[in-house]
């Protein structure tokens, strides 16, 4: 295991968790140990797969103050720390001071230039963006058997009533984070990742006290593991690899834009550099370690994907149609559902599909049939003048009219209030069942 030392703290990633529990490389969630040793080495994988038994100490003990009343940290406390600097609170606790000093830490690979470029690359591809992020990254992660144990408790992706606000919540994250110049500190990417980064930890305090957390098979709720595939594979591989199967090509400077600023997305959220991506093609080999590794996908992620999937398309965020407007606008919600099952075809590999019992549609021949006319367009785009920069933020003002906060809403609701998700895991609104031990 590994420390981290900060503000007089050390942090090895494993506050609160049971004694007596396998290493992280003989979780029952860990599949294909032999033959990643064998791709991989050892110790890559045994490094790997110790991160499966490591979290964010880092939020985790700033979130322990907020609950010690013996102080007046709060959710509030971090708030305005996020807002206004840790300089501007009175008596702060270590453990806030040793989370801020990381957050404020800039890496000496970090490039805020580049970084502003990666957002622009990101949303240059066009109307071809919002349906990869709904549907390939965001609906298709939760094919993960790891990252989709966690959600499963509160039932937030089970009950129709919860699936549009869960799912809205994850786009502001998102939008807001891989906006140009959004990761800047105090701008509203970075504050949501680091909102985020801190929900994380209230999950991970609330599912470590559930009967119904299976240690052995899953590891810590929210680990370091889990978290690097978010970064380096759910919003980075799959991400560019869904767009660029759709008839779009990233430069290879584009590629690495994208990939520092989901370095630094992961940095923030969370994710230690020890196992942090450090570009495109060690992203690549990250999360195709990560795949390997993984359990198929069961029922619970049948379940969610497909929740997801069906009110997204019944229940465009903010009713802004995720489909470009002149696609959806003749299209039933039964065609459009079929034409969103058929372009995940081409976007997730055969065998997850199958896993998923997902319907194979007509629809399914649409991007191999138009990706010829795509990437001849695309190609003759940038021969001819363009301007990245206005493509992108006339994407982001479409996407942002569909997830803006309600009028005179408090913008501390942007992403999950944490106090009703710990109310949901606590009543295990998911009705997971309790772990036997025997």
């Amino acid at each position: 295991m590994t420390a981290a030392q900060t503000g007089g703290r050390t942090f090895r990633g494993d506050l609160d968790i049971p004694e007596g529990l396998p290493r992280g490389i003989d979780l029952g969630r860990i599949v294909n140990k032999d033959k990643a040793i064998a791709m991989y080495g050892r110790g890559f994988v045994e490094k790997m797969t110790d991160h499966a038994m490591l979290a964010d100490d880092y939020a985790y003990q700033a979130m322990l103050d907020f609950k010690d009343k013996s102080n007046r940290t709060s959710w509030r406390t971090f708030d305005r720390a996020l807002e206004s600097g840790i300089d501007s609170i009175d008596d702060p606790t270590p453990g806030m001071v040793s989370l801020f000093e990381q957050l404020d830490h800039v890496p000496d690979w970090v490039d805020f230039d580049q970084l502003y470029r990666g957002a622009v690359a990101f949303w240059r591809a066009g109307p071809i963006v919002p349906p990869v992020l709904a549907w390939a990254t965001i609906a298709g992660g939760f094919s993960m058997y790891s990252a989709t144990r966690p959600v499963l408790f509160s039932g937030r992706l089970k009950s129709a009533d919860h699936v549009g606000t869960r799912l809205v919540e994850s786009f502001r994250y998102v939008v807001a984070a891989y906006t140009p110049g959004g990761m800047d500190r105090f701008e509203e990417g970075f504050r949501l990742t680091a909102k985020v980064r801190m929900i994380h930890a209230a999950v991970r305090h609330s599912l470590s006290r559930s009967d119904s957390w299976d240690w052995a098979d899953w590891g810590i709720p929210i680990n370091n593991l889990d978290s690097m595939e978010t970064q380096a594979g759910q919003f980075g591989v799959k991400f560019v690899d869904a767009v660029q199967s759709s008839g779009i090509r990233y430069s290879d400077r584009e590629l690495e834009d994208i990939f520092a600023l989901s370095r630094y997305v992961g940095y923030v959220i969370g994710v230690p550099e020890e196992i942090l991506h450090t570009g495109y093609e060690d992203a690549r080999l990250k999360s195709d370690f990560h795949t390997m590794i993984e359990q198929p996908p069961d029922d619970f992620c049948r379940d969610v994907v497909h929740s997801v999937i069906k009110f997204s398309v019944e229940h465009p965020p903010g009713d802004v149609e995720v489909l470009p407007g002149p696609v959806a606008k003749f299209m039933t919600t039964e065609r459009r559902l079929k034409l969103v099952y058929g372009l995940l075809d081409t976007w997730i590999d055969d065998d997850v599909m199958k896993a998923l019992g997902a319907e194979r549609t007509g629809w399914r021949h649409i991007l191999p049939t138009v990706r010829p006319l795509v990437t001849a367009a695309d190609r003759l785009g940038r021969l001819l003048p363009h301007d990245d920069e206005k493509t992108a933020f006339g994407m982001l003002r479409q996407f942002n009219d569909a997830i803006k906060l309600p009028d005179h809403a408090d913008k501390a609701t942007a992403v999950a209030n944490p106090d009703e998700v710990h109310a949901d895991i606590a009543a295990n609104k998911g009705a997971m069942p309790v772990v036997s031990h025997s």
